[in-house]
């Protein structure tokens, strides 16, 4: 396919994903929003922004022009964007083809400089009074934090168009770094069509070329130098780059955290000299690299093309965050890098192996984190074949389209050829019931009581799913599975639709994922999952004690502790969810169901002989373990081994082993944990459980 086909099936694929969000419910067909949401989906899926916002505020004057369209806080790296979109197609409705556009410098320094005004009148307070439940009055709020902590601001121009000259046009003005995202980069980066090249010219920009001693070049190109960059050199160009300098490196990339490494913090303050023999250094590659021999295999690199850095992100984002927070003198430090030069033709297949190679202490293989693990290819057979109920006057129901990787449905759909196998595909296969790996991720955590994480953005959200698939060994999904996953995606969308009925404004994802894990909370990890998935819709008493639970997690949420001064980031801790279980909101469902009672063999009385941990499991009756083994069966919230160890507890007439009963107490006080209940488990039981130790 060619450089400008990509561009056309890009740019294709934003308009249908556009127009499917535009025409959801409570959207109101607006496009601007429905361009950002669709552009911020895949930039986040690509891995370069997490939970952006859409949030448009205009303010003009006789000799002025502020504009914004979103923004993003990245807490982690100390960084606030702020986005403009060109639609450069606003002419062509969202669902109709549109062709490829040019867009001008000129309209891009306009947007650039709309940005630089807009955050200038915040600063000097002359925007101000926007209503509270707008996301344009937390961004006033985090500008005007930024001008009191000197925090980063980083400006970015995003467009539907093609700009012949993106550096020229997004030449820095002022002491805010400018960022310009048109078609051809994003159709670069959010497709895997070719990395968002990163080119270094250490002499040029930073202090001078870097020593390296260079190896012999092997047969298939690839040649290794090792050589030393200073810190300050180093920090700078993260400063510049970010997570773009880790984006072929998918472990690196994904378990990326932002937090400090305390042995590298106390090298650079108090022994920098060192830190070139304490370190382990970096690997990194890059496609090209300007390199000059001064005698026999010493030299110096003088700059890089398609620089990557695939070991060593962590000791990086460290050095540029002690610079930032802690004001650190770097000019005695040097980070040893071993640069391997790998021709342009095997950067693709070649780099992430080296990446892998490179990871070896606790690796986590590359297939892990993607979607084609087993599992999910096991999901999107299941998805094709499996279709809805027919409702009332309907004589064929519809499927839920799993889009395992971006740009299937608009494919899937491309093939039908005619208009009317196109509107035939979207009546069997609706916008509505499309759902992504990363809208799966978020359905499933949030039932599984991960608020906290699922508030950490799409791809967060993804990784940690994707952990788990992992470390469970987790059979491939069945069609009664399936259905269920279905049914929790229908709540979350029920909850987003209350959310808009409710007249709510800002932090929806937020609230929807805590509401959704306290109902599943409150009920045990329990919902009449066969009944959804015939109507397709969350019955009506259920959508009342939703929308409950709504407004009492909102409330926790939008007012924050004294130490969190961001709703956003106080949602990412855990301790927002120990706050949300901690309140006061109750469901009452008519019937719930609570652990059934089961018929038990008797267990011995405990004796002062035995120790305190087998004491206190042997003080909960047999029918609280198989309760927990049923309700854990139903609800797939243990372990199929621990099932089974909470039945064979409940069988025992003698005492459980040491080993029997530390598993009985980890599983036991997990399933408490996710809101198991019982009439026989009292406080007291669980509070000896607690307190005894082997």
């Amino acid at each position: 396919m060619s450089a400008d086909q990509n561009k056309e099936r890009f740019l294709k694929q934003i308009f249908s994903d556009a127009y499917d969000f535009a025409h959801q419910e409570n959207q109101g067909e607006q496009r601007l929003p429905a361009i950002a949401k669709t552009i911020f989906d895949m930039l986040e899926e690509a891995g370069f922004f997490s939970e952006a916002q859409f949030a448009y505020h205009i303010d003009e004057g006789s000799n002025y022009a502020a504009e914004v369209h979103g923004y993003m806080c990245d807490f982690e790296d100390d960084v606030l964007s702020i986005f403009f979109f060109i639609d450069a197609t606003k002419n062509v409705p969202l669902g109709d083809l549109a062709s490829i556009t040019a867009v001008g410098k000129d309209e891009v320094e306009k947007a650039f400089k709309r940005l630089e005004t807009f955050v200038k009148r915040v600063i000097e307070k002359k925007i101000v009074g926007i209503e509270e439940s707008q996301p344009a009055a937390e961004l006033v709020e985090l500008l005007q934090e930024c001008a009191k902590t000197k925090q980063k601001i980083q400006l970015h121009v995003v467009t539907t168009g093609v700009v012949t000259d993106r550096t020229a046009a997004s030449q820095k003005k002022t002491d805010m770094d400018r960022d310009l995202w048109d078609l051809v980069r994003l159709s670069q980066v959010c497709t895997g069509g070719g990395n968002d090249s990163i080119a270094i010219n250490f002499t040029k920009d930073h202090d001078g070329p870097l020593p390296c001693i260079v190896s012999e070049k092997a047969s298939d190109g690839i040649q290794v130098l090792l050589t030393s960059i200073p810190a300050n050199v180093l920090a700078a160009i993260y400063d510049k780059y970010r997570s773009r300098l880790l984006e072929r490196n998918v472990r690196s990339f994904l378990q990326f955290n932002g937090k400090v490494n305390k042995g590298i913090r106390q090298t650079l303050i108090n022994e920098p000299q060192r830190f070139l023999a304490y370190n382990n250094g970096l690997s990194a590659t890059a496609s090209k690299v300007n390199f000059k021999l001064i005698d026999g295999k010493i030299g110096e690199i003088i700059s890089v093309e398609e620089f990557q850095i695939v070991n060593g992100g962590q000791t990086t984002a460290s050095i540029a965050t002690c610079l930032r927070k802690d004001q650190v003198d770097l000019s005695l430090a040097v980070v040893p890098m071993k640069l391997s030069i790998v021709p342009a033709e095997l950067i693709e297949t070649l780099v992430p192996q080296i990446s892998q190679y490179a990871n070896t202490q606790n690796r986590i293989q590359e297939a892990d984190f993607h979607a084609n693990n087993p599992w999910h290819v096991a999901l999107q057979l299941i998805s094709r074949a499996t279709w809805t109920t027919p409702m009332p006057g309907s004589a064929r129901g519809s499927r839920w389209f799993y889009e395992r990787s971006r740009g299937q449905y608009a494919d899937e759909g491309a093939t039908t050829g005619t208009a009317a196998g196109k509107r035939k595909f979207r009546t069997e296969n609706p916008p509505s019931q499309k759902f992504t790996k990363t809208d799966l991720a978020k359905f499933m955590l949030s039932w599984q009581q991960e608020p906290s994480i699922v508030s950490k953005g799409a791809q967060k959200s993804f990784v940690e799913f994707m952990s788990r698939l992992r470390k469970e060994s987790r059979p491939e999904p069945k069609l009664a599975e399936f259905q269920q996953i279905i049914g929790q995606a229908i709540l979350f969308k029920t909850a987003e639709r209350l959310y808009g009925e409710l007249a709510f404004v800002g932090y929806r994802a937020n609230v929807v994922a805590y509401a959704i894990a306290l109902l599943s909370h409150r009920t045990q990890r329990r919902l009449p999952w066969d009944e959804i998935w015939k109507t397709q819709a969350i019955p009506d008493n259920y959508c009342t004690i939703l929308k409950k639970i709504i407004i009492g997690v909102r409330d926790i949420i939008v007012n924050p502790p004294a130490a969190y001064t961001n709703v956003g980031e106080w949602c990412k801790r855990p301790k927002c969810w120990d706050a949300v279980l901690a309140s006061t909101i109750s469901i009452d469902l008519p019937g719930m169901a609570n652990g059934q009672a089961v018929a038990s063999a008797a267990i011995a009385e405990p004796t002062e002989e035995i120790s305190p941990l087998i004491n206190a499991i042997v003080a909960i009756p047999s029918e609280v373990w198989f309760a927990v083994a049923v309700w854990a069966k139903e609800t797939n919230s243990l372990a199929p081994w621990q099932r089974s160890l909470s039945f064979s507890i409940g069988n025992l007439n003698r005492h459980p082993s040491i080993r029997q009963a530390t598993q009985g107490k980890i599983l036991l006080e997990k399933a408490v944990g996710l809101g198991f209940t019982h009439a026989s488990l009292i406080e007291g039981m669980l509070t000896n459980l607690a307190n005894s130790a082997e």
